[in-house]
């Protein structure tokens, strides 16, 4: 851990991800919107991809999108065939959501484009050691972050 005085000459991480993100944004937009995708929905799906079914609750919380604004968003990618909704077996209050097969090809098509402007982005300054490194810290912080239940 960094003496005080040693921490007090670097910026904060989240000054610096505030730097960096708007540059991937940047990136990812034009793919996204090819795509037919906003880069909330891209979130979305994202989410989804990462399990088979999930309740409506569940995809809230993991995206923070509240309730009112994520389903409006559910309800365009069902109008295109990007995910479907279903009415929870155990609990038929609750809407459980997945991903359609073509909507995992559109995230597939869509991951591995925006995965290339990524990695042209952190090779243009990181070495390629540095570069993957950073890919998996990063992870490392965003796994911790969730199962801590950090928001």
């Amino acid at each position: 851990m960094p003496k005080e005085s040693e921490a007090g000459d670097e910026p904060d991480l989240a000054a610096l991800i505030f730097r960096v993100l708007p540059q991937l944004a940047a990136l990812e937009e034009p793919i996204l919107r090819e795509a037919g995708l906003s880069m909330w929905e891209y979130a979305i799906v994202t989410e989804l991809a990462s399990a088979e079914v999930v309740s409506q609750v569940e995809l809230s919380a993991r995206t923070r999108r509240d309730p009112t604004r994520l389903g409006r968003h559910l309800d365009d990618l069902t109008a295109r065939g990007v995910v479907a909704r279903a009415r929870a077996a155990t609990d038929k209050r609750q809407r459980t959501v997945h991903l359609t097969d073509s909507g995992r090809a559109l995230y597939a098509t869509v991951k591995q484009r925006v995965r290339a402007k990524e990695d042209e982005f952190l090779y243009s300054t990181l070495a390629t050691r540095e570069a993957t490194s950073f890919r998996n810290l990063l992870a490392r912080l965003a796994a911790t972050s969730t199962t801590a239940g950090n928001p």
